[in-house]
C-alpha cells in the first residue's frame, strides 16, 4: 500500500540503514530498532534537520516509556499527532529518544527559533520524577538555522565534540525543504524551495558524515510541506540523491529480534 493511503506507512532499507515514515513520531522507534540491530551504540548524536525543532519535553514523561521494548511495545506509546504526557507524537519524539538513551547530543538544523533547548535547570524541574538530574545534565548539542551554517560549523570543527566516538543519526523531515508564504488570498501556505537547492542540500546531508542510521519523515500535510504532491516530489528527490529504490523497502517488523 502506498503512503498516501496508510497513516502508519513505514519502510526500512537494512543495507543502507534508512528508515522512511509518513509521520515523524515513529523516528524514536526507528532509533531503538537501529540500536537493537547494532547499527548504533547507546547515546548517539542526532542531526535533526526539520522545519520544526520538535523539542517538546513531555515526550520524556510518557508512561512506560523506559520499560517498553521492541517494535510492538513501543508502537503502543506513539500516535501520529501532536504529542502530550500520555503519548509520543510528532513534536516530542526527540525527548522520548533521549529518555531511552538512544540519543544524547542533538544538533538542530531548523529555521524555527530555539528556546531553552539546552536549559538543564528548567528541564530538571519539568521532569522531576520522570528523568534523573544526572541524565538531563548529559544533554548537549547546538542549533543552526540553515544547511549553510551547518556546513560552516563542520568546516570550523565546531561539531567534533559531538561526533567523535559517537554513533551518528541523520533525522530528516522533508518539510525542511518548504517555506512559509501566502497565497493570493493572504492565507498561509507552504511552498517548496527550488529543486536544485533541495538536491544540493540532500547531497550535502548525504556526504556530511558516514551515517550509522538515517530516519526520514514525509510530513505530507498542507501546513507542513504544502500537501501530498510536494511530499511525493521531495521524496522522489531524496530517493534519487540517496540511491534508494522504494520497491526494495521492507516492513519494520523484519528488524524485530
Amino acid at each position: 500500500m502506498s503512503w498516501q493511503h496508510n497513516e502508519n506507512w513505514k519502510l526500512v532499507f537494512p543495507e543502507q540503514k534508512i528508515f522512511l515514515m509518513k509521520h515523524h513520531n515513529w523516528a524514536f522507534v526507528a532509533w531503538d530498532l537501529a540500536r537493537d540491530q547494532g547499527w548504533i551504540k547507546d547515546n548517539a548524536t542526532l542531526f535533526h534537520v526539520d522545519q520544526h525543532l520538535d523539542a517538546v519535553i513531555d515526550g520524556a514523561k510518557v508512561p512506560n516509556l523506559l520499560q517498553a521494548t521492541g517494535l510492538k511495545e513501543l508502537s503502543y506509546l506513539t500516535k501520529s499527532q501532536i504529542g502530550n504526557e500520555t503519548c509520543v507524537g510528532i513534536d516530542n519524539f526527540i525527548w522520548a529518544g533521549f529518555a531511552r538513551e538512544t540519543i544524547q547530543s542533538i544538533i538542530y538544523i531548523s529555521p524555527e527559533d530555539p528556546d531553552e533547548l539546552f536549559d538543564h535547570q528548567s528541564q530538571i524541574e519539568w521532569l522531576q520524577g520522570h528523568l534523573s538530574k544526572e541524565r538531563i545534565e548529559t544533554l548537549g548539542g547546538r542549533w543552526w538555522s540553515s544547511m549553510e551554517n551547518l556546513e560552516f560549523a563542520k568546516q570550523r570543527n565546531f561539531l567534533d565534540a559531538y561526533t567523535e566516538g559517537n554513533s551518528l543519526i541523520l533525522d530528516l523531515d522533508l518539510d525542511f525543504f518548504a517555506y512559509e508564504s501566502q497565497d493570493d488570498t493572504g492565507h498561509t501556505c507552504y511552498i517548496l524551495k527550488e529543486t536544485e537547492v533541495i538536491r544540493k542540500n540532500l547531497r550535502s546531508l548525504r556526504e556530511l558524515y558516514s551515517w550509522d542510521a538515517i530516519t526520514v519523515a514525509l510530513s505530507p500535510e498542507d501546513w507542513y510541506i504544502g500537501g501530498p504532491d510536494n511530499a511525493e516530489f521531495v521524496l522522489k528527490l531524496f530517493l534519487e540523491e540517496f540511491n534508494v529504490e522504494l520497491s526494495q523497502g521492507q516492513d519494520w517488523s523484519i528488524l524485530e529480534n
